[in-house]
C-alpha cells in the first residue's frame, strides 16, 4: 500500500514581487501531528511562503498541495482547512474582542452555536476571558498576537500557519504559546515562522532554513542543540549551500 501523502507539499514554489524574486524553487513537505519550524533571517522570503501556503498570494511558479490537491485550484475549501496568523494581525480596531472572533466565524460559514462555542474556548485557551468586551485596538501588541492566533484556531483546523506568533509576548505568554503549540500537534500539521532559533528548539520537530528566497537546510532537529545554530549562522554567512 501506497504511504499517505503529506498534509502539506511545496513543489518548486517561486514568487515575484515587486519586481524582486523573494521566493525561488522553495520544495518541503509537512505530515500531520508536525511542528515546522520555518527559520531565516528579516528578507529571507519566510512571511511570502507562508501567505502562499495561507492561500492569500498565489505562487509564479509550482503547486501548493493541500493533501494531494492544489490549493490555489480550489482556495475556498481548502481555506476553511487552513488557520493562519499573518505577522500583522488583522484587526478591526473599532470591534471589541468577542465581536471581532464572531466577525470571523461569520465568514468562515460556522453556524452560531458553533461560534459561540469556539469563541468561549477560545478565550479561555488563550487567556483572554477578561477583555471579551475591550476593543481590539486598544490592546497591547501581545494582547493582539493573542486574538490574533484565537481567531486561527475558531474554526479548528488541520494546518495552523504562524508567522512570527511570539512577536510581542512576555517570557511567561512565551511560555504559555510554547506548550500550547505542543498540545495542538497531534491533530494537525503546524507551521511556524521565525528568525529565533530558540522559539524554533523549543517548539519543532523539524526546521527549513531559508535564505535568499531559497531553502538552504531542511532536516528533523538534531539532538545536539548546537548543530542547528551552527547550520543557521554558516547559512546567514553564505558559507554553505543546500543542506538536507
Amino acid at each position: 500500500m501506497a504511504p499517505a501523502p503529506p498534509l502539506l507539499q511545496l513543489d518548486h514554489v517561486s514568487r515575484r514581487l515587486a519586481g524582486r524574486q523573494v521566493v525561488a524553487d522553495v520544495t518541503f513537505r509537512v505530515a500531520r501531528g508536525e511542528v515546522l519550524g520555518l527559520l531565516g533571517v528579516n528578507g529571507a522570503g519566510k512571511s511570502t511562503t507562508l501567505a502562499m501556503i495561507a492561500g492569500v498570494l498565489a505562487p509564479d511558479g509550482g503547486t501548493v498541495m493541500l493533501e494531494g490537491r492544489d490549493l490555489h485550484e480550489t482556495p475556498a475549501p481548502a481555506g476553511r482547512r487552513i488557520g493562519y496568523l499573518p505577522e500583522n494581525v488583522p484587526l478591526w480596531p473599532e470591534l471589541t474582542v468577542r465581536e471581532y472572533l464572531d466577525a470571523c466565524g461569520r465568514l468562515r460559514g460556522m453556524a452560531r452555536a458553533a461560534r459561540r462555542r469556539a469563541i468561549d474556548r477560545e478565550l479561555l485557551r488563550l487567556d483572554l476571558s477578561g477583555m471579551v468586551n475591550r476593543l481590539s485596538g486598544q490592546l497591547s501588541l501581545g494582547q493582539k498576537r493573542r486574538l490574533g492566533l484565537a481567531q486561527a484556531l475558531l474554526h479548528d483546523p488541520e494546518l495552523l500557519v504562524l508567522d512570527e506568533p511570539g512577536n510581542g509576548l512576555d517570557p511567561v505568554q512565551t511560555a504559555q504559546l510554547r506548550e500550547l503549540i505542543r498540545t495542538l500537534s497531534d491533530s494537525r500539521a503546524t507551521i511556524i515562522s521565525t528568525h529565533v532559533l530558540s522559539e524554533v528548539e523549543a517548539m519543532c520537530d523539524r526546521v527549513v532554513i531559508l535564505h535568499e528566497g531559497r531553502v538552504r537546510f531542511d532536516a528533523p532537529l538534531a539532538s545536539d542543540s548546537g548543530a542547528l545554530d551552527r547550520a543557521f549562522l554558516a547559512i546567514a554567512s553564505g558559507k554553505t549551500g543546500v543542506a538536507a
